[in-house]
């Protein structure tokens, strides 16, 4: 194979930060190389160097064996480079085909759109490289594995050779993941090149032909896949063991906590995505709920949170209809949320940290001072949240958004684990993290069910749910198909459920 990428003794720093040190590697045609590291190690500073959104510090970037020094992304395309972030970059009012345009608009005349030639074009590369998109239809209509089709198709239309998936799997399930690996190897297949960014060690030994492995911005190993296992590389990545044993004690389960009783939730267009669904969360109770991505899962957390008026059922907390309470009343009593759009939903992305760590605790807990936020107070409950999970920031004053994604998650999740509530909803705690983190979060998630906290935990990962549950709920199309202990269940038999191939009733 020969060299698309080189990259030699590159650094980036910001002010006297350094987040890249001497990076030195080398990428090859028609290959999938995968990034892995921590949270902060410098992947996503790495990958925007190489798809023109910062510029190296010092060092050379070589595509095709040309030396190239990109002033912006649209610098980055024309030699062949796309990325597809992790918080995908699409408006969803638009339709699929005029998100492909966007930006790459085919014109006839000179001024008018050509929608007939970009169609074809985007039905070919479809046809090319097996992808099957819905044009018609709008985006924010669309499940996330297909959203991340159009992603990827997207680059691809702006003639991609070298395609960056930055943490691509992070909400698809197990299905959404095998169909997204058999695009990858359709476009490595006619010699397109895939840089990888990903926590997950199990599809980095699946997918890979190369791995570097990156560590306080430094490179601690470049190895393929026959070099190494999941340990190794974990302990690359951390600096020492990494032990997925969540070492779950005997606990006692309480009285029942949060009841669901004939659940039914409409989305936006008023159709039934919750379908009288019933189940209970008690003192103490981990309960997972899994299913396909859209499934009904957003809508029935939605009315959970009181996001969203349910149209019929009823939801009880500690004894209380609680069925149209608001999100305010709901912090009040001791109810805590973690979602799953971190970006939109978890946090101010333009406010500092002290900021967001706030967010909601001043309405359930307060300050000293009722009228005046004490600004020591909000910075020692922030510090509290930086120095128990590990968030890694410059200062406590900077925009949330000068973090790493996975360090937001950490600061999103710390606050709600810190403020002693009694139920806490959380959906993808571990979503874009690496694998130091997800050992500790899933600890946390224990420790806390284990004081007494009941906890209704929905996730994409399959192996979070089975590893963290004491009951296990299974969703398909807005229903509950299956409600048992999770000692009573396997991958394969949740998996049918979560396909429909099964059903409790």
């Amino acid at each position: 194979m020969e060299n698309i990428l080189e990259i030699r003794n590159v650094y980036k720093y910001f002010g006297s930060f350094c987040a890249n040190k001497d990076i030195s590697l080398t990428v090859k045609k028609g290959s999938v190389h995968s990034i892995i590291g921590e949270n902060g190690a410098g992947k996503s500073t790495l990958m925007n160097m190489i798809s023109g959104i910062y510029q190296p510090s010092m060092g050379e970037i070589f595509v095709k064996g040309q030396s190239v020094n990109f002033k912006n992304p649209n610098d980055a395309a024309k030699y062949g480079i796309g990325m597809v972030h992790q918080e995908f970059m699409l408006f969803p009012e638009l339709t699929v085909l005029e998100n492909l345009m966007m930006g790459y608009e085919t014109k006839k005349l000179g001024i008018f759109l050509d929608k007939k030639v970009a169609r074809k074009e985007i039905e070919e590369i479809c046809k090319k490289y097996h992808f099957s998109l819905p044009l018609d239809e709008h985006v924010e209509d669309l499940p996330v594995s297909v959203l991340q089709q159009v992603e990827i198709v997207k680059v691809l239309y702006k003639g991609a050779d070298i395609i960056i998936l930055d943490e691509p799997t992070a909400v698809l399930t197990p299905q959404g993941i095998q169909g997204l690996f058999d695009a990858i190897r359709a476009l490595t297949d006619k010699q397109k090149t895939i840089i990888l960014i990903t926590h997950k060690l199990n599809e980095v030994m699946e997918i890979s032909d190369y791995i570097t492995v990156l560590k306080n911005g430094k490179v601690t190993g470049n190895l393929t896949p026959s070099e190494a296992d999941e340990k190794k590389l974990a302990s690359l990545m951390v600096g020492r063991e990494v032990l997925f044993n969540t070492q779950k004690k005997e606990k006692e389960i309480g009285d029942v906590i949060l009841s669901v009783e004939n659940l039914v939730v409409n989305n936006d267009e008023d159709i039934s995505k919750v379908k009288g669904v019933s189940f209970s969360v008690r003192s103490g109770e981990i309960v997972g709920v899994a299913g396909v991505a859209g499934s009904g899962q957003t809508e029935l957390v939605e009315a959970l949170f009181g996001l969203r008026r349910p149209s019929e059922g009823k939801v009880s907390y500690k004894g209380e209809d609680f069925t149209y309470a608001s999100p305010r009343e709901r912090r009040c009593k001791k109810i805590g949320y973690v979602p799953q759009d971190r970006l939109s939903i978890g946090c101010s992305v333009n406010s500092n940290l002290i900021e967001n760590s706030i967010m909601g605790y001043h309405v359930a807990h307060g300050f000293k001072n009722s009228f005046i936020i004490d600004k020591k107070e909000a910075k020692d409950f922030t510090q509290n949240i930086v120095d128990g999970f590990k968030v890694k920031a410059g200062s406590l004053n900077n925009a949330v958004r000068s973090l790493s994604g996975g360090n937001i998650q950490k600061l999103i999740v710390g606050r709600e684990f810190i403020q002693d509530n009694d139920l806490l909803i959380i959906e993808d705690p571990t979503r874009g993290i690496d694998v130091g983190s997800i050992e500790f979060i899933w600890q946390e998630i224990i420790k806390i069910s284990e004081k007494g906290v009941g906890v209704l935990l929905i996730s994409h990962e399959l192996n979070e749910v089975m590893e963290l549950s004491d009951r296990i709920l299974v969703m398909y199309d807005g229903k509950i198909t299956t409600n048992r202990p999770a000692k009573e269940l396997d991958e394969q038999t949740i998996g049918l459920y979560m396909l429909g191939g099964a059903s409790d009733e």
